[in-house]
């Protein structure tokens, strides 16, 4: 089942905006109309429609002005700009279409490739929402792993703190020991301990050092 869309027309024929509006409610969409731009810019702003149906040619106002807006708003990205022009006139469109505008419909219209054009828009929106969603996924998971691998360095960084402090506690007291002129069985014992805490104590190192310079997974969305 087809998506019920807003769309806005704006022209400033009374005849045309009627015509596009029946066929739009035929369809099953939300149809709104605008006869300026200054009347579009604010639909625009406040209802955030789905398709912009644009006239070109809009007598004492310019619709370059109504594309640019939508295009620095802050829903420019889920809205679909569609021309309307009597005239096919490449360079017009090329310059259109670089300003933000992302199809052409020409007139007379024809209901079939119409219908069409507005079904393609949508899938395209659709597409463009979907593509969002897990863009922002993406976003939350990347927080998720830098916050969990910060906790991560904040436990292993007081792991090796308390490691360290009891290590350095049992070397000393071994070294005491050997002060006291101990047997020679003794001797060869604590030496063991202190061989023993050393390599503890190296692998302590390694573990501050890898800390020191973390290589987190990292989660790429170029192939979304």
């Amino acid at each position: 089942m087809e998506r019920k869309a807003r769309i806005l027309i704006v022209d400033d024929e009374d005849i045309i905006r009627n015509i596009l509006k029946k066929l739009l409610l035929a369809l099953g969409h939300e149809a709104i109309t605008a006869s300026g731009s200054k009347e579009a810019i604010a639909i625009v702003q406040q209802q955030h429609p789905d398709i912009v149906l644009l006239d070109i040619v809009l007598p004492g106002d310019n619709s370059m002005d109504i594309v640019k807006s939508i295009r620095q708003g802050d829903h420019s990205r889920q809205t679909t700009i569609v021309m309307i022009s009597a005239h096919d006139n490449l360079e017009t469109m090329a310059t259109y279409i670089q300003a933000g505008a992302d199809d052409f419909l020409l007139k007379p219209f024809n209901a079939t490739l119409f219908k069409a054009r507005m079904n393609r828009a949508l899938a395209d929106i659709q597409t463009r929402r979907t593509i969002q969603q897990l863009e922002s996924r993406v976003s939350e998971a990347e927080l998720k792993l830098h916050k969990a691998e910060q906790e991560r360095e904040k436990f292993c960084s007081d792991l090796s703190h308390d490691l360290n402090n009891a290590l350095t506690g049992i070397m000393m007291t071994a070294e005491m020991i050997l002060l006291t002129d101990p047997p020679a069985d003794t001797i060869e014992s604590v030496n063991e301990i202190i061989q023993s805490s050393d390599e503890i104590n190296g692998i302590i190192k390694t573990h501050r050092a890898a800390l020191r310079d973390p290589k987190p997974a990292s989660v790429d969305a170029s192939g979304i």
